[in-house]
């Protein structure tokens, strides 16, 4: 199951709130998610790379899943 890339929720890859971004599709839980995605790529990109760097378990880097409090 696809993770959104700004607040760390799952999200059903069904979903119509998704971006194209250098040839790969995000997806996002709402809107809002989106919207900052869309405000600075990059930002996201390179969290999710050292996400995948660091492995599984260290990949939160003490931010929390609700960065923006946007989701449910």
């Amino acid at each position: 199951m696809p993770v959104d890339p700004v607040c760390g929720m799952e999200v059903d890859e069904n979903t119509e709130i998704k971006v194209e971004y250098k040839g790969k599709v995000y997806y996002f839980c709402s809107p809002g998610c989106r919207a900052e995605f869309e405000a600075n790529p990059e930002k996201y990109v390179k969290e999710e790379k050292m996400k995948h760097k660091h492995g599984m378990h260290s990949h939160e880097h003490g931010h929390g899943h609700r960065r923006h409090g946007c989701c449910h």
